[in-house]
């Protein structure tokens, strides 16, 4: 088999399983620890953006490693790992133990930056600079298919009470998952010499360090989606949880429809514009909360969000990765993980401190928009930098 079609297949594949899990269950983590187990959106915000912090700068050693001993090694023991943390968790509900909970959290967000940060470097090792921005909205089309999905079954199971089983017979699939990855051929033909100095090599480009910037801008923005959104429309706009759960369901499979048709309109002449117009439209779309608080209005936001999303996500990574040399595919993959992570671990913590703001609600949902137009204007020095 051609290998650029084993790799996308597989990667695709592999995704829509992860993202169905995720979506299922991992969701709604923000909701559960907060109305179930009595903590604040702050505090489960502030602890997410720790491990999201950890997490994330071992995506830059995870990518960094793999430029040096290949990368399927680290995908299958990424794959294995996330699996496991979904057991943890799972028994931590059964048992109502919050410390258990807390480090299921911890190890999902290890594995999870071990599994991204390579995936994302073997597809670069096979597809062109232009043929990446396409291969990239296959994987994301399949994901979002996943978690198109996922939400709409996870609405009704977090309802039902059936939490604790879910996580553990989704870690057993997961860690399952791994065993289709072992048919993968290693892709990086590029190894080098691993340093630890080269680790933060990345960031002395500078059209690279201010482009991660603006990622780590952006997924603030998008780490509303599962706690600042869910959090205000259940408790502030009382909207039932498998109602938020189908508008995630609409994201997922609005974005598996269209992400792939976008991506291919994307090029390395046109990407900025994709990514400048994406994060306009996705933070007017979290603003428009502010102005309407029925159901109908609800799946109409999402219809915004979830079109500034597919713009934007059809050239974020592709574009990142363009930026790197052949050998270092895997170190400026992790670089912008680790900043997007953080970007969307960061996000609940970013919103609690927000909503904590005396203020109208319009008010709060603007300055959410207001991040949005920030790193909207950063891609665009990038893009000056790029062309000058």
């Amino acid at each position: 088999m051609n290998i650029k079609k084993k790799v996308i297949e597989t990667v695709a594949t592999v995704s829509f399983l992860r993202s169905f899990g995720y979506g299922t269950l991992w969701s709604f983590i923000v909701l559960f620890l907060t109305t179930y187990m009595h903590l604040s959106l702050t505090l489960v915000g502030a602890y997410l953006l720790v491990v999201g912090v950890v997490g994330a700068v071992l995506q830059i050693v995870f990518g960094a490693i793999s430029d040096s001993f290949g990368r399927k090694k680290l995908i299958i023991l990424g794959q294995a790992g996330q699996g496991f943390s979904f057991i943890i968790f799972g028994i931590g509900i059964f048992f109502f133990s919050l410390i258990t909970v807390l480090v299921a959290l911890f190890l999902q967000s290890i594995f999870s930056g071990m599994v991204f940060s390579t995936f994302n470097a073997m597809i670069a090792d096979v597809f062109d600079e232009n043929e990446r921005f396409s291969s990239y909205a296959i994987q994301r089309a399949l994901a979002n298919l996943g978690w198109g999905i996922g939400p709409a079954i996870g609405g009704f199971v977090y309802d039902l009470h059936l939490y604790s089983q879910s996580f553990i017979l989704m870690g057993i699939l997961l860690s399952m998952v791994s065993i289709i990855i072992l048919s993968l051929p290693e892709t990086n033909v590029n190894r080098k010499t691993f340093k630890i100095s080269d680790i933060p090599s990345a960031l002395m480009n500078k059209a690279f360090l201010i482009y991660s910037i603006s990622g780590f801008i952006s997924f603030l923005v998008f780490g509303q989606l599962t706690s600042t959104y869910s959090v205000y429309e259940s408790q502030v706009n009382l909207i039932e949880v498998y109602i938020i759960g189908l508008t995630w369901t609409l994201n997922g499979l609005m974005v598996g429809v269209l992400q792939y048709p976008v991506a291919r309109l994307t090029n390395v002449k046109n990407s900025f514009n994709f990514l400048i117009f994406g994060m306009i439209i996705y933070g007017f779309g979290y603003f428009m909360l502010s102005l309407n608080s029925s159901i109908e209005w609800l799946f109409i936001v999402m219809l915004v969000i979830t079109t500034g999303e597919i713009i934007y996500s059809s050239s974020a990574t592709a574009t990142a990765v363009n930026l790197a040399k052949p050998e270092d595919r895997g170190k400026y993959s992790g670089t912008f993980g680790f900043f997007t992570s953080i970007g969307r671990s960061a996000g609940p913590f970013f919103g609690g401190l927000i909503f904590s703001i005396p203020g109208s609600y319009i008010t709060r949902w603007f300055l959410i928009f207001l991040t949005a137009l920030i790193s909207s204007f950063l891609y665009f020095i990038v893009y000056k930098i790029k062309k000058s």
